[in-house]
């Protein structure tokens, strides 16, 4: 219609510009044409106007604009509708975000573990309530305000990996805590982020080591009680005999009898086998104590299996016991030091060789494979086919001088996590009827 009427009105102005001499008339419709003109640009950038300020309003998160929808005009009344439509939906949008960062807020503030966000120029995005409890920190906005508690937890944080993990000792008021501190790393938004979860293990670690030292004494007392009593009522035994059928025998000026001298030898050779005994445990206890570090250099494991298996071959025909060995492929390698690991193996298959001596058909298997799910760790599995490890017992088994064989030391399986622990490895054991593992875990060279 603007369209319309602007061109009647130009068109009459030409017409009666140049057939007549209505010249006021002619300035009118030129007057009339130029708002027409003006009116028709007006309205035709009032959609610009209006989809720019709807964007604008969108850039800022302004959700509450609204748009006029009963415009008497249907395309801009379906415009603004629309605007008006999106707008709820970004604003429903925005408050289900807002609920729901909420939510997790309260969750994360309620865990208590901390938990320490932050970007790669260190600034702090998230540390919860537990994470200032445990550092004693009011408020923290940057990592390295932490330099104050603790230099090293500044470094742990930002030097460890993704997936990495640190156990860092701090001094927080009072309170000494061991941290440990497990970093996950994740890009969002563009922008590179460390999620670090602080655990205080101090307690847990001083509550285990309790734990393992009653256990110890325990053995201990219970080695040394069974060494002692004898030897003592042997002395009481063998001092009462030496007064009653030597001194008063020998002051009575009566012959002493050949049969109690030979009871008073008897008594005094156990008396010194006992005592050798309890030397050995104190020189097994010595040697347990000061294990030597490892000399760790490329060691392929198939050589190193093939190496036990030469060195017990005739043992297990001896006793009647099948050795079976499942190698690794012959380029497969770790670091490690190659008498220590062999003492492992060696302690390992003997122990399943004495387990499995009551089976119908005893035999120990020596598997050796890379796990589908670690496939950067070495796994050894040594297995028997003996009665397997009773439940009370299982717990106790790497117990120092813990043993339950007549003539063991006590000390095979826990010289053996020592040396793995050394290592940068783990030993574990799982048993049921007629089956045990124990399963030896090292980092592949190459991996």
């Amino acid at each position: 219609m603007r369209l319309l009427l602007l061109v009647i009105v130009i068109v009459g102005f030409l017409v009666i510009l140049n057939r007549t001499d209505w010249y006021v008339t002619a300035f009118c419709l030129f007057l009339l044409a130029l708002f027409l003109i003006y009116d028709l640009v007006y309205f035709v950038e009032r959609t610009n106007r209006d989809i720019s300020s709807f964007l604008q309003a969108m850039l800022h998160s302004d959700f509450t604009q609204r748009f006029a929808s009963n415009n008497k005009n249907t395309s801009y009344q379906n415009l603004y509708q629309s605007f008006n439509a999106i707008s709820d939906a970004f604003m429903r949008i925005k408050a289900e975000q807002e609920a729901n960062y909420h939510y997790l807020q309260a969750i994360v503030e309620q865990v208590s573990v901390g938990i320490l966000t932050f970007d790669e120029h260190g600034n702090v995005l998230l540390a919860n309530q537990a994470v200032k409890e445990m550092l004693h920190v009011a408020y923290l906005q940057h990592v390295d305000a932490l330099h104050r508690v603790s230099p090293e937890l500044v470094q742990a944080l930002k030097n460890t990996g993704n997936n990495g993990k640190a156990l860092i000792t701090v001094q927080a008021g009072q309170n000494q805590l061991l941290l440990n501190v497990h970093v996950t790393e994740m890009i969002s938004q563009g922008h590179k982020l460390k999620i670090v979860t602080l655990q205080n293990i101090q307690s847990e670690l001083e509550e285990k080591e309790l734990q393992t030292w009653q256990k110890v004494i325990r053995v201990l007392t219970h080695e040394i009680m069974n060494s002692i009593t004898p030897v003592i009522s042997l002395t009481a035994t063998i001092s009462s005999l030496v007064q009653t059928d030597v001194v008063e025998k020998y002051k009575a000026g009566e012959e002493i009898e050949e049969e109690s001298l030979e009871d008073i030898q008897a008594g005094l050779q156990t008396i010194e086998r006992r005592s050798a005994g309890m030397l050995n445990f104190v020189q097994n206890y010595r040697r347990l104590m000061r294990l030597p570090a490892p000399e760790l250099r490329p060691l392929k494991v198939a050589e190193l299996l093939r190496s036990v298996h030469r060195l017990l071959e005739a043992d297990m025909q001896t006793h009647h016991v099948s050795l079976k060995m499942y190698l690794p492929d012959d380029k497969a390698a770790i670091m490690g030091d190659e008498e220590q690991l062999e003492q492992v193996l060696i302690n390992l298959i003997k122990n399943g060789m004495e387990a499995c001596q009551s089976s119908t058909t005893p035999c120990v298997e020596v598997v050796a494979y890379l796990p589908e799910q670690e496939r950067d760790k070495l796994r050894i599995d040594v297995v028997d086919n003996g009665p397997g490890i009773p439940e009370d017992v299982l717990d106790k088994i790497f117990i120092p001088f813990y043993t339950t064989k007549k003539q063991g030391s006590g000390i095979g399986l826990s010289l053996s996590k020592q040396v793995m622990q050394q290592h940068g490895g783990t030993i574990r054991v799982s048993t049921k009827p007629g089956e045990t593992v124990f399963t030896l875990q090292l980092k592949m060279l190459n991996s």
